[in-house]
């Protein structure tokens, strides 16, 4: 018994070892002697055999299935959820005042009391240089501004104050409504909102009587969050911009003209003298761009448009000077740029029949110089079907 266990040692290591068609003459030996019936030791060769043999066949295919897996709910923020804006404006001799406030719904609704308080001991001076003064609340810290910031305001001094941050732009429309409207659709983006049409501007907007300026204020909520079931597949909803009225065209009064505008232009409401409106917003600086029918003088056009962003006006013969050929609907008109201290113009006039077509950019002189090739480009594919 002895030996056979020595050759039962023997036999696996051989029958794991070679081919199954070539079995070692020992397994034979062994079968002979021990019967598979009866004995326990040769039934477990005869195994290890038979696994021998089926090692070197064709292993079986491994088969794939897909399962599906079950996630956790998910929180879907529809906007930057639970963040508030409150954004108060005051204007003085052509130039806006800014002060802006963000943080949480709760920690906005427990500041604007006080913030109210503030904006209206707000005192500008009857100058475009003029600088705002104000009185600080208790445990408000005043820090100095730097780029575009007049100055940042925390409004305590605990480790996550709510920051102001105070800023100031000229205002670059002369309608006052439309440039709210511009401002207000620009942080509504911020939050992740759609925009706002003209006639909803009312509700959006409040108004307040400081010690000497009228003051606007607005309050934007983004949406809450929401939870999403639990799903293998989960769809996003993402707020949409709200379409206009069939009855207000933005971008072109189709009716007047047509044309192609660049891309990162937003296109505005069309409404009494222009008949395209377009605006963008580039770190904070808006632009914008509108074309309207008019008349006058081309010299007291250009110096008007020197007036507002603070250059001397100019002579005839100098105006010459400035004005460059460009061509629109197989018009040849006058194009001028105006670049001033902070603000520029870019302006492209062309007549047709009776009426001067003004193609007007405005705002910002650095980002202005910047739009120049984009301005021109636009003014190029101007359609005008008015008369």
């Amino acid at each position: 018994m002895h030996e056979q266990h020595i050759i039962a040692k023997r036999v696996v290591v051989l029958v794991i070892c070679l081919p199954p068609t070539h079995a070692p003459p020992q397994v034979d030996s062994v079968m002979r002697k021990c019967s598979i019936a009866s004995t326990p030791l040769a039934f477990a060769i005869f195994c290890l055999f038979c696994c021998g043999l089926g090692g070197c066949r064709e292993t079986a295919k491994i088969e794939r299935y897909r399962v599906q897996k079950t996630t956790k709910p998910t929180v879907v923020k529809s906007a930057k959820s639970n963040e508030r804006m409150l954004v108060a404006m005051l204007r003085q001799s052509g130039q806006v005042w800014f002060f802006k406030a963000v943080g949480s719904s709760v920690q906005i609704e427990s500041l604007r009391p006080t913030l109210e308080t503030f904006l209206k001991s707000v005192q500008i001076e009857k100058s475009p240089e003029a600088k705002p003064t104000w009185k600080l609340p208790a445990g408000w810290v005043q820090k100095a501004g730097t780029g575009m910031r007049f100055a940042t305001l925390d409004t305590d001094s605990s480790a996550d104050p709510v920051t102001i941050i105070v800023s100031s732009l000229r205002q670059t429309s002369d309608d006052w409504d439309q440039y709210l409207l511009s401002n207000l659709n620009r942080w509504r983006r911020q939050l992740g909102l759609g925009p706002i049409r003209s006639e909803a501007l009312t509700d959006a907007i409040k108004t307040l009587q400081g010690k000497e300026q009228k003051i606007w204020l607005a309050d934007i909520v983004s949406l809450p969050e929401r939870k999403m079931p639990a799903t293998s597949t989960t769809s996003v909803d993402v707020a949409k911009p709200q379409r206009p009225a069939p009855s207000e065209q933005q971008g072109f009064d189709t009716s007047q003209l047509d044309g192609k505008a660049p891309e990162h232009w937003e296109p505005g409401p069309v409404k009494g003298m222009r008949k395209a409106n377009f605006s963008f917003d580039r770190d904070g600086k808006l632009i914008e761009i509108t074309v309207i029918p008019a008349g006058g003088d081309m010299l007291a056009n250009v110096n008007r448009w020197r007036g507002q962003i603070q250059l001397l006006p100019v002579s005839k013969a100098d105006l010459d000077k400035s004005l460059q050929p460009i061509e629109a609907d197989g018009l040849t008109g006058s194009y001028i740029e105006l670049f001033g201290p902070r603000e520029a113009i870019l302006a492209a006039i062309f007549t047709k029949g009776q009426t001067q077509w003004f193609v007007k950019l405005k705002g910002d002189a650095a980002v202005a110089k910047n739009e120049v090739a984009q301005f021109k480009a636009f003014a190029e594919s101007l359609k005008f079907k008015g008369p």
